[in-house]
């Protein structure tokens, strides 16, 4: 039988998140910001299963809903910070939605972006400090 290795599979989501948010970053930078959220989503999301990993001692489930990985993190998250995480999950869109994606496109305003990645950035830190 394989072992599950903790360690290593925490220091995989969270090089993961790292890069992600890096990316997040540029992203934003070069005004691409629905692809900006995006990629925070995903930082978010693969720091929850670094989370959830290393508290649980067990595989992160395979899910893309960051309420749903903050609850299995273990972890207690201040109620604005959990609002948060619930109202990023626009952010995760699904490319079989054109529909969707225009309106979404429509909202992603330089000014609603920055908010939004200063947003991301600060729950971002304040989970990372529970790794």
């Amino acid at each position: 039988m394989l072992r599950f290795d903790v360690g290593k599979t925490v220091k995989y989501w969270h090089e993961g998140a790292e890069y992600d948010m890096e990316v997040a970053e540029a992203m934003y930078e070069k005004g691409k910001y629905p692809y900006a959220l995006f990629m925070g989503h995903l930082a978010l999301e693969k720091l929850l299963k670094a989370l959830v990993v290393k508290m649980s001692q067990q595989h992160a489930p395979y899910t893309h809903s960051l309420p749903l990985l903050a609850e299995k993190s273990g972890i207690k998250i201040p109620k604005k910070t959990m609002r948060r995480v619930a109202r990023f999950m626009e952010f995760h869109f699904e490319a079989r939605y054109p529909d969707e994606q225009k309106k979404f496109y429509k909202k992603c305003t330089k000014e609603f972006a920055t908010k939004k990645m200063k947003e991301i950035k600060e729950v971002f830190a304040w989970l990372k400090k529970k790794l």
